[in-house]
């Protein structure tokens, strides 16, 4: 037995907290009891355990506390939870002896991936991971930015039996075709101005091991064709190379897109739909599981209090109230920023302001739809037109409808004219010269 090996002992029972640091002192670990679910995060990093024990008499609540801080000290700290009281020191014994084994065995990345909740909806996430982990197929992971889909992929990854070979990520759409191209598939020396060497790209980085295609709904349908040779023959060539590589590596991949609809309207290939859709996740927006707020909150503080260097901030109940009514458009990845802000400055008062700000906002936005509403008022006000035809009217109807579309698409990617004419299923110069017309401006 390593007397060295930390153990530290989460219970609110004083009994079952000193007989468990009693006797697993006698078996010759270091053990510690003097530990509270409410204490300082920093406080256990000082401690540098190597295994924590959950004891049989924390309530929920507080077992999620413990769990958060000991992931936020190290992500690949193991962590056992002990349900029955009767449970004997050599069966703990044996369980720290076994975690410790797994751990350097399979060598726990420090990143390891968390998912936080206990939603049904994040349940079944869960168990979908573990049904599919090692199943070695193909996954497609929906839901909008921000619900998480990154993690998914990476939780997926480490519970399979590549984890110990690389998790290489592609995101499509941070970079134009040929560019994007040759990250990718690499490319031999001299294959174009500025190849002054070999490189590899992406896939085989991937070997063996998970490649994650992040935004595949923006991929473009000439690179489709490639990916889908990829997925059916497992070879693909160096951009300038003449021999094939042999390339096994599991896909996940994940959109925001409905690839259904991009389908039907011919930007996705059916059959590489087919087959990454071969086991479909779907991440949950974050307003529809209101439960997990609360935890999310306290995971977010507690990460960034300890990262930032900060006093903890409590949470006022009206402030978590406020924050599960609120529809949370950038999902999870607003809550953290909101959090996060809300350390920095050591103030809740700012999320109110901006967070109604926020919903004013969408409020007169939608007000703003009802436009193509075209009732009495705006038939009349055409009827007092000289010049008055029906063509005229539907002219103008179709005008002022194609010009809102255009002006909402270009919001949603960030005023990117080229994934707005993919989306609108226009020209990139067709869609310039509307702009130009409706002379819309960022």
């Amino acid at each position: 037995m390593n007397s060295a090996t930390k153990i530290l002992i989460f219970d609110p029972s004083a009994k079952v907290s000193s007989d468990l640091e009693k006797g697993l002192s006698e078996l010759g670990f270091h053990a510690t009891a003097d530990c509270e679910p409410d204490g300082p995060v920093d406080d256990l990093a000082e401690l540098r355990p190597d295994v924590a024990l959950l004891g049989p008499t924390l309530d929920w609540w507080d077992h999620q506390k413990c769990f958060q801080k000991l992931k936020i000290v190290d992500p690949a700290m193991p962590i056992l939870v002990f349900m029955k009281a009767d449970s004997t020191l050599e069966e703990i014994s044996a369980s720290i002896e076994n975690a410790l084994r797994l751990r350097k065995e399979f060598q726990i990345p420090p990143d390891f991936p968390i998912i936080i909740g206990q939603s049904r909806s994040v349940r079944e996430v869960k168990r979908k991971i573990q049904s599919v982990a090692d199943k070695d197929v193909t996954v497609l992971i929906t839901g909008e930015t921000g619900t998480g889909k990154e993690l998914i992929a990476r939780s997926i990854h480490w519970h399979s039996s590549r984890s110990k070979r690389p998790l290489v990520k592609i995101s499509c759409g941070a970079l134009p075709d040929d560019l994007l191209e040759s990250e990718i598939f690499g490319f031999q020396r001299g294959a174009f101005t500025g190849a002054h060497r070999d490189k590899p790209g992406r896939l085989e980085m991937a070997h063996e091991g998970t490649l994650f295609i992040d935004e595949i709904g923006d991929l473009s349908l000439s690179l489709q064709v490639k990916f889908l040779q990829i997925l059916e023959d497992n070879l693909f060539a160096r951009l300038g190379g003449t021999e094939d590589t042999v390339v096994e590596a599991r896909v996940v991949a994940a959109t925001n897109k409905d690839l259904w609809q991009k389908v039907r309207l011919g930007e996705f290939r059916k059959d590489l739909f087919y087959r990454l859709n071969v086991f479909h996740i779907r991440a949950s927006k974050l307003k529809d599981r209101p439960e997990d707020i609360p935890l999310l909150m306290h995971y977010f503080l507690t990460k960034n209090c300890y990262t930032l260097k900060r006093d903890f901030l409590d949470i006022p109940s009206e402030v978590t109230e406020h924050f599960q009514a609120y529809h949370w458009p950038g999902n999870i990845r607003e809550l953290e920023n909101v959090v996060r802000r809300a350390v920095a400055l050591k103030d809740w008062g700012f999320a109110f302001e901006e967070l109604r700000a926020d919903r004013t906002q969408e409020e007169d936005a939608a007000a703003g739809e009802d436009q193509f509403e075209w009732g009495d008022g705006k038939i009349k006000e055409h009827m007092t037109q000289k010049g008055l035809s029906l063509r005229k009217i539907t002219k103008d109807y179709v005008s002022e409808a194609e010009k809102q579309a255009i002006l909402e698409v270009l919001e949603q990617t960030q005023w990117n004219r080229k994934k707005a004419a993919q989306m609108l299923g226009v020209s990139y110069k067709t869609l310039l010269s509307r702009i130009d017309e409706f002379n819309l401006k960022p």
